[in-house]
């Protein structure tokens, strides 16, 4: 099988020696996302809510670029800077992109990311048949 790179201009550019997804058969593998405006290439850092979506419109992005959608995402996982405020928009944004058909997912707390960012999250799997 041939693996195939996938970038899409909604989503930000990759920022080391690294691409956003690649798609092998039916299963696409993607990057951590980090809350980057595509369009200014900068992350709102005292908006977290903003952060995170910018974070979920890249991952929809990429999976649409690869000809799946939302629901198609089957494992994610979460790196918060601070558990107690974040999970909750975390949780939020999962209702509304994912619709109830949520992924697999496991949230960590940790205490620095890059860019001093407030959020990083991988959409490590998803399934396109």
């Amino acid at each position: 099988m041939e693996k195939e790179i996938i970038f899409s201009d909604k989503a930000m550019a990759p920022s080391g020696p690294f691409v956003p997804a690649i798609k092998v058969g039916s299963f696409l593998f993607m990057s951590g996302f980090r809350g980057v405006d595509p369009k200014t290439n900068e992350v709102p850092k005292h908006d977290i809510h903003a952060e995170a979506r910018n974070i979920f419109e890249s991952m929809k992005g990429v999976v649409e670029e690869a000809g799946g959608t939302m629901d198609n995402i089957v494992s994610t996982t979460v790196y918060v800077r601070d558990m107690f405020r974040h999970r909750p928009i975390v949780n939020e944004l999962y209702e509304e992109y994912f619709k109830g058909n949520f992924p697999t997912r496991t949230i960590v707390e940790i205490s620095r990311l890059n860019g001093d960012d407030n959020i990083e999250i991988t959409a490590s799997v998803a399934y396109i048949p």
